[in-house]
């Protein structure tokens, strides 16, 4: 039984944005992809959870960033910069959730160290379900976490001011029949100011509090805290719905 799986991920032309720097919505992608991947080897795929009408929701992200892929200068001549590597463990299962710590590293040092908190959802009820046995009894004993991250309690952004607005398309959605977490945290760098965005995310910490579909527009809401983080909140405009909640810090 491998309990950590290692995973390389190529940076293509097209994935680089016009700061010659890897997207955010890319780093989570290739976390969730790697986490995929270690689920099916661990025995409870997407495909094996879906015959049992259950999916993975991701409920919580908390990533610290010690670098950032930049794809210009010298790393333009570097193989090795065109590589990521993820790897990723099993760290806990509580009665809901399901903790899975992540490593990033670029050209051989640390990129990020991230923790994220999963559920099993009944994809009928659309609700939570207690992470079932054959799942919770598959993880390492005592497994070193890959930061102490723990849950706490980010305070409410609604009365933040307008930042942007985004319509749902058909892209965003993902198997689960809703908007994928990599476009919720895509979103939250876009409507973040270019003030901020201009310099480098130093830690990233997301709740994922509801469901978007395709055709639901979404409302950013943001504003600077007195400790220097940026909070913002994701809302559906329809019915005013919280469904991402987030603190960022910026260098």
């Amino acid at each position: 039984m491998n309990w950590v799986r290692t995973e390389r991920f190529k940076i293509r032309g097209y994935e680089i944005g016009p700061d010659l720097r890897v997207p955010l919505q890319n780093l989570c992608g290739y976390m969730e992809e790697a986490a995929a991947l270690h689920a099916a080897e661990l025995g409870f795929s997407m495909d094996g959870l879906a015959r049992r009408n259950l999916a993975w929701a991701l409920t919580r992200l908390w990533i610290e960033f010690d670098e950032w892929p930049f794809m210009g200068g010298e790393a333009l001549e570097d193989e090795e910069a065109s590589w990521i590597t993820v790897k990723t463990w099993p760290v806990a299962a509580e009665r809901l959730q399901y903790r899975r710590d992540f490593i990033l590293t670029w050209r051989g040092g640390l990129l990020a160290k991230a923790a994220t908190d999963w559920v099993v959802i009944n994809l009928e009820s659309r609700r939570a379900e207690r992470i079932p046995e054959f799942i919770a009894a598959l993880r390492p004993e005592n497994p070193a976490p890959a930061l102490e991250a723990g849950r706490p309690r980010l305070p409410d952004p609604e009365s933040a001011p307008h930042l942007a607005s985004f319509t749902v398309r058909k892209s965003d959605i993902d198997r689960n029949n809703h908007v994928n977490n990599a476009c919720f945290a895509a979103w939250l760098t876009e409507s973040a100011p270019d003030e901020l965005t201009r310099g480098r995310l130093k830690l990233l910490q997301i709740v994922y509090r509801a469901e978007a579909r395709y055709g639901d527009t979404v409302a950013a809401r943001g504003r600077r805290e007195a400790d220097g983080a940026f909070l913002q909140g994701l809302f559906r405009s329809s019915d005013g719905r919280e469904l991402v909640r987030a603190r960022s810090l910026w260098d």
